[in-house]
Formats: C-alpha cells, sequence, structure tokens
C-alpha cells in the first residue's frame, strides 16, 4: 500500500532524511518536504559570514531541482498546527495529510524572553541575520574603537559561534592593527567555559580560559541577561557591558505548531521521542535534530540547554528513515539517542578539534586538539560538502 511521507524542514535533519527515504523506498511511496526554506544552508560557517571571510551564497544550496531529480517533491509553507489525531498539520497555505511525520523543523527564536533582546543585539542563527551582523561589525570596526559583546541568553543551546565569533572577531582586529581599541568580552549561560551544555569535554575548559586570556577577551559564566539596551546589556547580577556592537544567541522554542498536544511535546514545543526517536503516543511521528527534546544531564545555576550539531542532526536523520522505511518494508530498527559527537570551533588563526563518545560523560572516548590545521580543516569540509549536495560527489561521514 502506498505511504504518503512528509518531512518537515529542509536543513540538515530534513533533507538528508528525504534522501535517505527515497533510496530506502521504493517509488511508489510519497515523499514530500514542507519548508519555509527552499535553500539549504552550512550554519556553522555562519560565523565567517559574520566576519566577511566566506561568502552567503557559497554556503547555500537550492534544494528543490535536487529533490524533484530524486522524486521527491517540495512545498514552500510555514505550518502552523500539528493535528496528530487526524495525521495532519495545517501550514499558512494549505493543509497535508500523511502516513508518516518527520518533524525537522530546526528551532524558533525567543528573543521576546528578554526586554532589548534582537532589537538592541544582533543573532546568527539565519544568513539573514549573519548578514545584517556582519554589516554592523563591518561599521563598529570602522568607527575605531568600541565595546563588542558576543553572548548565550538563558536558556540557550546553540552555545559555541558566540565562542568562535570572540576569537574570530580579535584575530580580525589584530589583522587590522586595531585589536588595543576595542574590548570584547564574551558572557555564556554556562557554568564553566566550554560546557556547552553537556557537562563539559574534560580539560577543554582550561584550554578555553587560557585561549580567552591569551586574547585579552573578558568572560562571564552562570550569566542572565536582566536587560540589553543600545547603550548596554546588562546582566542580573549588576553587571553592565557598554553595548557598542553584540550578538547574542536567544533561547529556543521547539515549534508552536506541536505546543499544547498531549503527549506529542514538552511545553517549549520540542517533541518527545523514545530511543527509535518515534513519539511514544504517536507512534508515526519521528524527531530529528533541533526538534527532539533532549533533557540536559544535570541542573546548572542558570538554565543551559543541550545543542543538536549538524554532525549528530545528520545521524538522526539516517536513523529515522532507516526505521521508517523499516516499519514499511519490515525488518529490525535501531537506537537513535546514543550520540557521539566531532566538532570544530573555529578561531580564525586556530582552532579547536572536540570529538566525544557518547556526547554525555562519563565517555568512553574524549579528544581535543588545537591547531591552525583545524582551522583548514574546517574550510576544506565547507567547500566538499556544498559540492556534495550540488554536484552529487559521496556525501562525507561526518559535519563539522
Amino acid at each position: 500500500m502506498k505511504k504518503e511521507i512528509i518531512v518537515l524542514g529542509s536543513s540538515f535533519g530534513g533533507y538528508h532524511c528525504a534522501i535517505k527515504l527515497r533510496k530506502l523506498l521504493c517509488a511508489r511511496h510519497s515523499i514530500r518536504v514542507i519548508s519555509k526554506e527552499d535553500c539549504f544552508t552550512f550554519i556553522p560557517s555562519l560565523p565567517w559570514v559574520v566576519a566577511g571571510w566566506t561568502d552567503a551564497a557559497s554556503i547555500q544550496f537550492n534544494i528543490v531541482k535536487k529533490l524533484a531529480s530524486l522524486g521527491i517533491g517540495f512545498t514552500k509553507d510555514t505550518i502552523i498546527k500539528a493535528e496528530p489525531d487526524q495525521n495532519r498539520v495545517i501550514g499558512q497555505l494549505g493543509e497535508y495529510n500523511y502516513d508518516y511525520l518527520v518533524a525537522a523543523t530546526g528551532a524558533e527564536l525567543d528573543f521576546a524572553a528578554i526586554p532589548g533582546l534582537g532589537g538592541h543585539s544582533h543573532s546568527l542563527i539565519t544568513i539573514e541575520q549573519a548578514l545584517k551582523a556582519k554589516t554592523a561589525l563591518a561599521e563598529t570596526i570602522a568607527s575605531g574603537s568600541g565595546s563588542l559583546i558576543f553572548g548565550n541568553a538563558q536558556g540557550a543551546s546553540c552555545l559555541g559561534p558566540v565562542y568562535e565569533m570572540a576569537m574570530i572577531t580579535d584575530t580580525v582586529l589584530r589583522g587590522l592593527g586595531k585589536r588595543r581599541h576595542f574590548k570584547i568580552s564574551l558572557f555564556t549561560n554556562e557554568p564553566s567555559l566550554g560546557h556547552f551544555g553537556v557537562g563539559g569535554f574534560g580539560s577543554m575548559t582550561g584550554m578555553l580560559e587560557d585561549e580567552f586570556a591569551d586574547r585579552s577577551i573578558e568572560w562571564h559564566t552562570n550569566a542572565e541577561i536582566a536587560e540589553v539596551t543600545a547603550g548596554n546589556v546588562e546582566l542580573k547580577n549588576g553587571t553592565k557591558l557598554k553595548n557598542d556592537f553584540s550578538i547574542i544567541v536567544p533561547t529556543f522554542y521547539g515549534s508552536h505548531a506541536y505546543m499544547g498536544i498531549e503527549g506529542l511535546a514538552n511545553p517549549r514545543g520540542f517533541l518527545l521521542a523514545d530511543d527509535y526517536l518515534a513519539n511514544p503516543k504517536y507512534r508515526n511521528i519521528h524527531a530529528v535534530g533541533v526538534s527532539l527534546a533532549i533533557a540536559p544531564p544535570a541542573p546548572t545555576q542558570v538554565p543551559v540547554g543541550v545543542p543538536k550539531t549538524g554532525q549528530m542532526t545528520e545521524k538522526m536523520a539516517g536513523i529515522v528513515a532507516h526505521n521508517i522505511a523499516a516499519d514499511i518494508r519490515g525488518g529490525e530498527k535501531v537506537r537513535g539517542k546514543d550520540f557521539s559527537v566531532m566538532c570544530i570551533a573555529d578561531a580564525g588563526d586556530t582552532a579547536f578539534l572536540v570529538a566525544a563518545d557518547p556526547l554525555f560523560p562519563p565517555r568512553d572516548g574524549l579528544s581535543h586538539k588545537k591547531g591552525i590545521r583545524f582551522h583548514w580543516l574546517k574550510y576544506a569540509f565547507e567547500k566538499y560538502y556544498m559540492a556534495s549536495l550540488k554536484y552529487g560527489l559521496p556525501m562525507p561521514k561526518t559535519n563539522l
């Protein structure tokens, strides 16, 4: 019997899940991607866009023709409501019925949680945000001096980009001979540098503290924002950081479309899922990437979310595709919550490679290294990854 499979989202989770499903299932089964974006964006390179080192067009790929060539449909729409009891989702432009649903919608940004956030600060979760931040940062540097702030709001989970931006900006300013004229500050909701919502990566905390000390980057941990104004970023402990330019990552929602449905999602709209990444109540709904609810490994003084990297998301996409295909054709399903992670945090003139298995401690394996070669490895990976999407080259096994 023909099955209708809808994949919500066109980034690392949605795109790769749809591609994998088509490889696993015969053509008679319908696969459709529904997303508000018809472009894949290589999000790990957004800090380079802000710095002016990478052109936005080089990290984007229009997915519509590629999907069509594989017999995968695409609809550009924003989903506003899920109706799992009716096996239906409702978008701004239409209603869509399914036999299986893959939720890979990414995140909604909660700027409203903090007064002035987003109005007097920038972000870099989307390409549009990165381009606006690029212009503003260049103008601030051209002014000759100032206070530059990079921070993670309370509850934030996408924690690494502000580390990269602080170090990359330091590298840019030193290259221009202007570093002494600018103060760079980083604040984070984490209890320590390099905690990253997962309890840290061993001595990585000390490595980052040494790096920030060498670069004269001031840092504040366990930070909570009280308000962001045109003049200052004010923390709840009374600290005021002069705000000539700031990039602050907000906390996320999963999706308002999933909220208020008992058994489907938590109160912030992240989907509940079992070890096979299927919802326990609605077994034909699967969660991939940011859409998945993952509890922090331990409580922290200030709320810190668990990040979902591109590499983790792509792995989840493959597992969900396998499990849906197994449900349709028969076969053994695989577990999907035993996450490992590999990522590169770039600093411009050097970079940090981190690999951990599993994601949460205690771990069977942990490695962290520093060197300029990892900067160039990340650069080469971006170029190859985008070429693999555009020209059908073999897809790399990991996404940095």
